[in-house]
């Protein structure tokens, strides 16, 4: 059988390309995807995020190289494995971005891709059903609400921050995006909302939609320059399907340049180097990798905090909890968002907050918990500078690529998240803080310099788990695809994914992701109405 479109990867942008273009009964549709189900505790309980990340089936764990502007650590690199991806696996946050962003990428001279033009996508994903603001769509197929019965400490973060002169601002995800929040997520009564559950679950019975789980894909196939199939591994078996129309390749900011590059499309000198055969010579695939570079701002406080429940006796607790009324810490990571400018002549907030009532370490394991009570508020460089890549480890399909991320290579983000640290350390030193916090955990005391605090980032800072940009989207010569997201040098391939980005924008990147692959089916409908009526 011979497929109109085949969809590589099953994440928060293929789901919706699976979903919309399967809409239409005569387009036959094959979705590929590496990982399993999504049906699992760790998956739909979303305090259970950090086991899901620590879980190979469900988070391909890559591991990047030692990097040189961190004191040579190291990070795991979490990418969702399994139905939904990420969106699967994440800490559920809806943060859309600011209009900012997005009239870069257009000035960029990705025409289509401005505020106003991509707002509409942010909507068509969006069904908010609980009225904490009207900004959002109605109509949409993921669920967008506000976190249930967040800690007292939650409230107490917002009170803080605004007597640091920053406002309490529910409608976040709107202009103006400063000040801080209560945070939404993909959730519904209490349970995560990946892209799997609004945008596969409802149509997996579609007849002209086929979903293939397990499946490894080891390189695209070619007639001369036109994507014909796909070569995949499934259940030790490989074989081949071929395509009528378009692959669309969605597997992530890792495994989608992975992939462009086993099948000959990249730098020439790489690919030569693992015995590839150049196809299209193309630079930008694998370059341009960026992430949201983040610190720990930590304090004691004197009342038990999440980390500590994490026993027989608080799972039993909050259980019960969760059984009752879908609330509690069984629901939710993370409680708070904020915005905010670090000076006030700039025209959009340089700085993220992630509130938590609850205080974990960032291991090469992923997320650990400590023992102590603590609370953190962790600061992230919303549009960050620096850049890293990922290249090809050998020709190996099975292998992980080197991924290298110089996350404080950049003098802008190091001085950027310093003035986010001292921000985040004022606001746990506020009066509304006072009554509960019993001293600073981290950076301590002994940090007070400009020396001091960029050794300590050095020491301790790391991504946010947002890697993107490796196949960049744009008109100049290191662009991988062009605005309508086709391969440039390639026919009958498109990338759809957050490797598109070409500067990171201000939020977490599910919410963009999703947009992305709303944008993206559009791209590739329209474009087939066009040739059909031609």
């Amino acid at each position: 059988m011979s497929w109109d479109y085949i969809v590589i990867g099953a994440g928060s942008a293929g789901c919706v390309l699976a979903n919309r273009l399967s809409a239409d009964p005569s387009i036959k549709v094959l979705l590929l995807e590496a990982g399993g189900s999504d049906k699992r505790l760790n998956i739909w309980m979303p305090a259970l995020a950090f086991k899901a990340m620590a879980d190979r089936r469900t988070n391909w764990k890559f591991m990047s190289e030692p990097d040189p502007t961190r004191n040579n650590r190291q990070d795991m690199v979490p990418r969702g494995k399994g139905l939904g991806g990420s969106s699967s696996i994440n800490a559920m946050f809806y943060v859309r971005g600011n209009r900012g962003d997005y009239d870069h990428w257009a000035q960029l001279g990705n025409r289509g891709w401005s505020y106003d033009e991509i707002l509409p996508y942010f909507k068509k994903v969006e069904g908010n059903r609980d009225g904490v603001t009207d900004i959002y769509g109605k109509s949409g197929v993921v669920v967008v609400s506000q976190v249930r019965k967040p800690p007292k400490l939650a409230y107490v973060y917002l009170e803080a921050m605004k007597e640091l002169g920053y406002p309490i601002n529910p409608a976040y995800n709107a202009e103006p995006t400063d000040g801080a929040a209560i945070i939404h997520v993909t959730q519904h009564n209490g349970l995560r909302y990946s892209a799997a559950r609004g945008y596969l679950d409802p149509i997996k019975g579609r007849p002209n939609l086929k979903i293939v789980t397990h499946a490894t894909v080891r390189h695209l196939v070619f007639d001369g320059r036109r994507v014909s199939g796909v070569e995949f591994e499934v259940g030790g078996r490989v074989q081949i399907e071929t395509c009528e129309g378009e692959v669309l390749l969605s597997a992530s900011a890792i495994n989608s340049p992975k992939l462009l590059m086993l099948s000959g499309i990249g730098p020439q000198e790489q690919l030569r180097r693992h015995g590839i055969e150049v196809l299209h010579h193309s630079p930008g695939v694998g370059r341009n990798l960026q992430e949201h570079a983040s610190t720990q701002v930590k304090a004691y406080v004197n009342i038990k905090t999440a980390n500590q429940e994490f026993n027989l006796l608080g799972k039993l607790k909050y259980g019960l909890q969760f059984l009752f009324d879908r609330s509690g810490y069984a629901t939710y990571t993370y409680t708070g968002v904020g915005l905010v400018r670090t000076q006030p002549h700039l025209e959009y907030p340089d700085i993220q907050y992630h509130f938590g009532a609850f205080s974990a370490n960032y291991t090469d394991e992923g997320i650990e918990m400590q023992k102590e009570a603590a609370i953190n508020l962790q600061p992230n460089v919303n549009n960050s500078r620096s850049r890293g890549f990922m290249e090809l480890r050998s020709s190996d399909p099975k292998d992980d690529p080197r991924i290298q991320l110089n996350l404080l290579s950049d003098p802008y983000d190091v001085q950027t998240l310093m003035a986010g640290g001292r921000i985040a350390r004022a606001a746990l030193n506020t009066r509304a803080f006072a009554p509960y916090v019993t001293g600073e955990c981290k950076p301590g005391k002994d940090v007070q310099t400009d020396d001091e605090w960029i050794a300590y980032m050095r020491e301790n800072a790391s991504g946010s788990y947002h890697p993107c940009g490796t196949c960049k989207m744009g008109i100049d010569p290191d662009a991988v695809v062009s605005p309508d997201l086709k391969v440039i040098g390639i026919e009958g391939l498109r990338v759809i994914d957050s490797s598109i980005i070409p500067q990171v924008p201000s939020c977490n990147l599910n919410a963009i992701s999703m947009a992305i692959g709303e944008k993206g089916a559009d791209l590739v409908l329209n474009e087939r109405k066009q040739v059909r009526a031609a």
